[in-house]
């Protein structure tokens, strides 16, 4: 389902897991389900091993979607420990 609002200035936590959720799911080349992506399990190895060129694709698309930059020093692998982490880092990022 297309997003058609702009980006997630102001989203709740629960709406922006839900868009990341729907961006993992529907938007990467990758063959995960949308109820397989737990709020706490791991984006990396241990969990749904994103490797390095999906999570380059996935801040991309996190930058288009809610119109926030990461810098230099967001770039660490604890800020994709978990969907949680990362949600709590753009609501933050976006506030």
């Amino acid at each position: 389902m297309p997003q058609t609002e702009p980006a997630g200035h102001g989203k709740s936590l629960a709406e922006t897991t839900t868009a990341i959720k729907n961006l993992i799911a529907s938007d990467l080349d990758v063959n995960i389900e949308l109820g397989e992506i737990g709020d706490d399990v791991s984006l990396l190895e241990s969990g749904l091993a994103l490797d390095s060129v999906v999570i380059v694709e996935l801040i991309s698309l996190l930058e288009q979607r809610f119109d926030f930059q990461f810098s230099d020093e967001d770039m660490k692998p604890a800020l994709f420990e978990n969907l949680t982490t990362l949600t709590q880092f753009v609501v933050e990022k976006t506030a």
